[in-house]
């Protein structure tokens, strides 16, 4: 045999040989860790415990962690929530304080908000400003029949004032609803206290345009008592939508007596009631009468119940 055969025959042995240790080695690599995992194996059949406590290990650090943010997330808004809540509280309780007429805020309050402050109050409370004025004592209606009423109303400057009025009981929950629908709504009133504010004379109420409804008197003119001696009649923008009489000669009669520019129904101007109207709406839909629908006279501003 030559030298060269002879040497390729031994690198072949070579190579063979170290195929053979390397997969022997494999092999044996192989088995072992095979036996490391059978024994694994058996100490979690023999000790559960302790195999879910490795398990649980192993996703401790993460869970902390994710734990810990949403901890603080939680808190961060909570902390959001009271804070807004405790915002809107002492703001709620700010304009509680205020006096009827004032202003309450620029703009408007949302509605939900706004809701809180369309309430009854203790009429006792405001007797001592009635009494004797807009309220005296009479065998027609008793002041259990009557109830205070604190609302807000849209200025015609556009910002939020407090409201106030005083309706017989029966028809307390209508005008609630029906005022807080016209402030959601901002539809502008220029003034709204008790005709008290004015001595009871319903004139130079109407002359400041004020918004009012119960007032101890008789209807102009006559020993009739008004509607409004119920608490049964409500007065909206009165100095826009005038009480209008026609005289003989053809000429109107006018209360109050600065509206003569709005006795004219056809002409259009601002804070018009009239069958478009969002208030004349309401209050017909409550079943309330609108005055600017009689035939002697037209009493544009006015709205009563029976």
């Amino acid at each position: 045999m030559k030298d060269g055969e002879r040497r390729r025959r031994r690198k072949r042995n070579q190579r063979f040989r170290a195929f053979t240790l390397c997969l022997l080695y494999m092999l044996a690599l192989t088995c072992f860790l095979s036996l490391i995992f059978l024994f694994r194996e058996k100490i979690k059949e023999n000790h559960p415990e302790a195999a879910a406590r490795e398990e649980a290990t192993e996703y401790l650090p993460a869970q902390d962690v994710n734990s810990e943010i949403d901890s603080e997330t939680d808190r961060v808004e909570t902390e959001e929530v009271l804070s807004e809540a405790v915002k809107a509280e002492n703001e709620y309780e700010r304009i509680l304080s205020l006096s009827p007429g004032m202003c309450a805020l620029q703009g408007f309050l949302p509605d939900e908000a706004a809701g809180r402050l369309f309430y009854e109050g203790e009429i006792t409370e405001v007797l001592p400003r009635i009494q004797g004025i807009s309220y005296q004592e009479n065998p027609h209606v008793a002041l259990r029949d009557l109830a205070y009423l604190r609302m807000l109303y849209c200025g015609m400057d556009g910002n939020t004032y407090v409201g106030e009025m005083i309706v017989n009981r029966k028809i307390k929950d209508d005008v609630l609803q029906i005022f807080q629908t016209l402030y959601e709504n901002r539809y502008p009133i220029e003034r709204m206290v008790l005709v008290d504010e004015f001595g009871g004379d319903d004139q130079d109420s109407m002359e400041a345009n004020n918004t009012s409804a119960f007032n101890y008197r008789t209807i102009a003119g006559s020993d009739k008592l008004s509607n409004h001696s119920y608490g049964m009649a409500i007065d909206l923008n009165p100095k826009y939508n005038p009480y209008v009489k026609q005289a003989a000669d053809g000429s109107a009669a006018c209360q109050p007596e600065s509206s003569g520019a709005y006795a004219d129904r056809s002409k259009e101007f601002d804070y018009k009631i009239d069958e478009n109207d969002l208030a004349y709406q309401l209050f017909t839909a409550a079943g309330f009468t609108w005055g600017g629908s009689w035939k002697s006279v037209k009493d544009y501003q006015h709205f009563e119940k029976e």
